[in-house]
């Protein structure tokens, strides 16, 4: 069972430590005790300890307040692979009850330089920051598009 842990608002990681990073396609409509219903993204990240063991961690995240909520499971420190897959398996059950339909990025098969952009931009690695801090390119102007919006486009259409 994955809680939310409050002390916890964003990892600060290398690539090296990523196991895996599987993104939310969608943001559906969800409600978090305490914070106003809005659409959110998650993700659920695996993570090589230091000590050898893994974490995972299932994460959402608020962009109006452009807070991220944390989720850790029962079982902190994962030591053996069994361990690591059966408490993945609890983490995309867990987001997918929210309504996620949610994307394996296949981080460890990506290029060095592609998963620094991917630890750029996904919320998880970045300290929290207000909603409006970085405001958005106006409608119809260059870059207006976001490259992640149709990323996440392509990856759906290629799930069909």
């Amino acid at each position: 069972m994955f809680t939310p842990e409050p002390s916890l608002t964003w990892l600060h990681t290398t690539r090296d430590q990523v196991v895996a990073i599987v993104e939310s396609i969608n943001q559906p409509q969800v409600s978090i005790p305490g914070k106003p219903a809005q659409a959110v993204s998650g993700h659920l990240c695996g993570l090589r300890n230091p000590n050898g063991s893994f974490s995972i961690y299932a994460v959402l995240h608020l962009p109006r307040s452009g807070e991220n909520v944390i989720y850790l499971p029962d079982r902190r420190q994962l030591t053996t692979v069994d361990e690591y897959r059966a408490v993945e398996v609890e983490g995309l059950q867990f987001l997918e009850s929210m309504g996620f339909m949610l994307d394996n990025l296949n981080f460890r098969n990506l290029a060095p330089e592609a998963q620094e952009q991917v630890l750029r931009r996904v919320p998880l690695f970045s300290p929290p920051r207000a909603s409006g801090a970085a405001p958005a390119p106006a409608a119809g102007a260059p870059g207006a598009a976001a490259a992640p919006d149709a990323a996440r486009l392509a990856r759906l259409l290629a799930s069909f």
